[in-house]
């Protein structure tokens, strides 16, 4: 039987759309974009066009993409190119705020810099329902932060943070600062980790209000190992690799040109799709929650994050009393792939993400994922709460 996949948060199959951009850049097209022979050529005029074909999906210019390796890189680029261009400057020890849900390639690098103690970092939590307030982000601003960092839909709960109120209180506070004379004027920057969202969810860097936003090709059908980071013009941002001065310097290494252009591709199947797209998944994540909660039998269930600010392809449900990691095993022997938590979070025995929203360890121990997608149909839905019924009056 025909294999059903609903773990489209960690991952996408590459879209044949976009295999197909992607194809003549491996054989054919297969210059350097750093030299200036005809071979070199064609392939810079590629990276050249999926640069503008990225920008013109965030509203941004085309300067303002930075290519990286891919989503983690990214995180880590914002991260660590901030805090080494104050740390290089007379500023105070600087300081960060953040959420305590954000992805692991958020939350370790900020954990890196305060085990070496080069920077402060504050961890506001979020309400019980996954959304952090943007009040209190704005609260814990200090007068040496330097970044905010939220991410935009989170990847293992799906809920959406209110980055476009963040990024209005945050204009005042910077229109404050600009009052003063020095560098205060650019900071706080204000950094997203969308990779989860530009599927589902409009990811326009002006009306977003961000200065840094981190995309990711494997997480909208495109191909792994090619991620995105946009830097807003006058962002003060130092490398992370040091090399040949590829993508304004930011990221030195011989640009991935194969994948490059199919992350555009992608970018831009998914900005023409999303609106159709969210209402036919959203439909289909509705119904297996319906059948689902129509099917468990004895077994308590909590629904994991806020039910409206949500991505319309995620589901989050802890089964107390249920080994959810046997029963994820059991769905695999059905055919059926799901996820306990993030695939990030190898050695972890429970969702930290679950565990801030509240309430017995359990919950967190128990919580089980399906992220639906763009191959996903009525009726894998409908066999896999049959499957799921009956596992869960096995249990």
């Amino acid at each position: 039987m025909k294999r059903i996949y609903m773990d489209y948060a960690s991952t996408t199959p590459l879209d044949p759309r976009v295999g197909k951009v992607m194809e003549p850049f491996f054989t054919k097209s297969f210059g350097n974009p750093s030299s200036i022979h005809a071979e070199g050529v064609v392939a810079k005029k590629a990276l050249d066009n999926a640069r503008t074909n990225v920008a013109r999906c965030l509203e941004a210019h085309a300067d303002e993409i930075v290519f990286t390796s891919g989503g983690t890189e990214a995180n880590n680029l914002a991260i660590f190119g901030v805090v080494n261009f104050f740390t290089r400057s007379d500023l105070v020890k600087p300081h960060i705020v953040t959420t305590n849900i954000e992805h692991s390639s958020v939350l370790e690098p900020l954990k890196e810099l305060e085990r070496k103690g080069r920077a402060e970092v504050t961890y506001v939590p979020v309400e019980e329902n996954g959304i952090v307030k943007a009040e209190n982000i704005l609260s814990a601003i200090h007068p040496n932060t330097v970044l905010i960092s939220v991410q935009y839909a989170n990847n293992e709960i799906g809920t959406i943070q209110p980055i476009r109120k963040i990024g209005q209180l945050l204009s005042s506070v910077k229109g404050q600062r600009s009052k003063v004379k020095g560098r205060e004027k650019v900071y706080p920057l204000f950094h997203v980790d969308a990779c989860q969202a530009p599927l589902y969810l409009r990811c326009l860097v002006n009306a977003l209000g961000v200065d840094l936003l981190t995309l990711d090709a494997h997480k909208i059908y495109g191909p792994k190992g090619v991620g995105a980071l946009y830097v807003r013009r006058g962002t003060p941002l130092s490398p992370i690799l040091l090399g040949g001065g590829q993508e304004r310097g930011l990221r030195s290494t011989t640009e991935n040109i194969p994948a490059i252009v199919g992350f555009a591709e992608a970018l831009r199947i998914a900005t023409t799709e999303r609106e159709k797209e969210s209402l036919r998944i959203g439909k289909l994540r509705d119904q297996l929650h319906s059948d689902i909660l129509q099917n468990v039998g004895m077994t308590k269930v909590i629904f994991n994050g806020d039910i409206k600010e949500r991505l319309p392809n995620n589901l989050n449900i802890s089964f107390f009393g249920v080994d959810t990691e046997f029963l994820t095993l059991r769905l695999d022997a059905e055919g059926i792939a799901v996820s306990t938590k993030s695939s990030c979070l190898k050695d972890e025995k429970e969702s930290y993400v679950v565990s801030a929203l509240g309430g017995t360890k359990e919950r967190a121990r128990c919580s089980l994922r399906f992220t639906l997608g763009r191959f996903t149909t009525k009726k894998e839905i409908e066999r896999c709460a049959r499957v799921l019924s009956t596992l869960l009056r096995q249990a």
